[in-house]
């Protein structure tokens, strides 16, 4: 297993998904732009939520990557496909109860984050439509994890894309009204990116019968296994969880501070996400490698990899930034005229150069550290930080002495600095390598 051909087999792949991914949720803001600002906030609201709840569908789906990929390592493709099985039966009837939790506690969950009266009706459609959906992303995220995990990213890719094509077409139709259909605005939108998700979910699980051979007719649940991917998924969903949990309580800030600013983030993210996936790029293929080298006992290339992906991750992350800030003026003429949210958004990017690089460290030694089995560390450190540092950070900066929305992407940044410093410093000591010692056991 070569570096080169295996790295740029698992990045690109990995980096186009990705891409077309979040430009699905790009044209979902692009297109309800042109319909209201308000509606994209409603949406930027409602996705942040969203966030909070499928991040517990990683439980089952970040062991099984881990798992896979070291099974594989270790030649033993048996134990892999039980895996397999095993995390699409425990996170089908994960997401079906976060599905249903989500449609009846909508408006609880929003009066909790201090959801606005100009976004809450938008708001309260699009959490409940797309928040019902988390039953197939539950299923798809196991498809995907194994797909990548036996390096056929590339099948994911094709999915991806076609699944952008239907989603424009869907909105096109849904948004506005065309072919006979009402307009439904961010209602609309949120039907169009339900209907695309079941197609998603169907085709990820044929191609799980034609590529690797695994049936969900044939899976079955078997106790020790499912214990074993808890073991890794338990802590790595609940770091996720504590920084959609953090996500949560800042935007009950920035929705007091009103809806431009409420708006402004949705745009600020949806921007910064286009210099994020070369960085979970980077992180996922790097992953899948370290768990394969891990599986194999190569500990030193394991080390070595994931430094050496670290740096390439450094000086892309650094160059799109910059890009990013150089041409904000013309990128936010796509979205708003809205002075105020544009002002506020090109001053805020800035800050990206700082959060972006320390995000990259982070994505790519937590994912190291969980291909090693050391999961629990980065909990630990995403409860101190995130929760100790981070909102008080936010509160203090962004609201006690009025910096806004500046002053809360400033506690963002804050977080990342100091969980990536402690991240290089868990990689370089290398407790991690004894934290697989499992693998020896199983037949």
């Amino acid at each position: 297993m070569t570096r080169t051909h295996n790295f740029k087999a698992l990045f690109w792949p990995t980096f186009i998904e990705l891409l077309f991914f979040m430009l699905m949720g790009t044209m979902d803001t692009l297109m309800l732009s042109n319909y209201s600002d308000y509606a994209v906030g409603a949406v930027g609201n409602s996705t942040t939520l969203i966030n909070m709840f499928a991040v517990l569908l990683l439980i089952v789906a970040n062991g099984v990557a881990v798992l896979v990929s070291q099974y594989l390592g270790a030649k033993k493709e048996h134990v892999a496909f039980r895996i397999i099985g095993n995390g699409l039966i425990v996170n089908f009837f994960v997401g079906l109860i976060l599905s249903a939790t989500i449609i009846a506690s909508a408006p609880l969950i929003l009066s909790l984050v201090n959801t606005e009266n100009v976004l809450f009706a938008g708001s309260m459609d699009y959490l409940q439509v797309v928040g019902g959906s988390l039953l197939f992303v539950a299923v798809s995220n196991i498809a995907t994890a194994s797909l990548r995990s036996y390096n056929r990213a590339k099948y994911i890719t094709y999915v991806v894309v076609v699944a952008n094509i239907l989603n424009i077409i869907g909105n096109f139709i849904l948004i506005y009204g065309y072919l006979g259909f009402p307009s439904l605005g961010v209602l609309g939108a949120g039907i169009s990116t339900l209907i695309v998700r079941i197609m998603m979910m169907i085709t990820y699980l044929i191609l799980l019968r034609k590529v690797i051979g695994v049936h969900l007719l044939k899976s079955r649940l078997y106790k020790d296994t499912t214990k074993q991917i808890l073991k890794i998924g338990v802590p790595s969903a609940l770091e996720s969880w504590t920084y959609t949990l953090m996500q949560g309580v800042v935007l009950s800030m920035i929705n007091r501070l009103g809806s431009d600013f409420t708006t402004a983030r949705t745009y600020i993210n949806t921007i910064l996400t286009y210099i994020y996936i070369f960085s979970l790029a980077f992180a996922s293929a790097n992953a899948v490698m370290t768990g394969y080298y891990i599986g194999q006992k190569d500990y030193i290339k394991a080390h070595q990899e994931s430094i050496k992906t670290a740096i390439r991750s450094f000086f892309i992350v650094f160059i799109m930034t910059l890009i990013v800030n150089l041409f904000s003026g013309s990128i936010m003429t796509l979205f708003t005229d809205n002075q105020t949210i544009v002002n506020t958004v090109r001053t805020v990017l800035w800050l990206a150069i700082i959060l972006e690089f320390s995000r990259s460290l982070n994505l790519i030694f937590i994912q190291a550290l969980r291909s090693a089995g050391d999961a629990t560390f980065p909990l630990i450190m995403a409860v101190i930080s995130m929760l100790g540092i981070a909102i008080p950070s936010a509160y203090v900066f962004g609201i006690v002495l009025g910096l806004g929305l500046f002053g809360i992407y400033m506690a963002y940044a804050l977080d990342e600095l100091i969980r990536a410093i402690f991240m290089v410093i868990r990689w370089q000591s290398r407790k991690w390598e004894a934290k697989s010692t499992y693998l020896e056991n199983t037949h």
